[in-house]
């Protein structure tokens, strides 16, 4: 019996994932990616950044709810968020 094998799709699209560069961002709670994204994915929270020093708020990004979307990098003032 001859089976015609399924069309072969190639590999899935790579998404890109949204990075943030904390040294540039400047916003902290005022932070207009943060209030753009749709998802609730993008977020700022008080604490220390282990990164920079900095104690206060800084953005987060919670990569199970992102849609990968990249509202965040084009709201972002500052281009401390980088789709990679």
């Amino acid at each position: 019996m001859h089976m015609n094998p399924k069309p072969h799709a190639g590999p899935p699209a790579l998404l890109k994932m949204p990075w943030i560069d904390r040294q540039k961002c400047k916003k902290e709670s005022g932070c207009p990616a943060s209030k753009k994204c749709e998802q609730g994915a993008f977020r700022v929270r008080g604490g220390s950044d282990e990164e920079t020093g900095r104690t206060g708020d800084f953005p987060l990004i919670d990569l199970e709810l992102c849609k990968r979307c990249g509202d965040c990098e084009h709201a972002c003032p500052e281009g401390a968020v980088k789709m990679i």
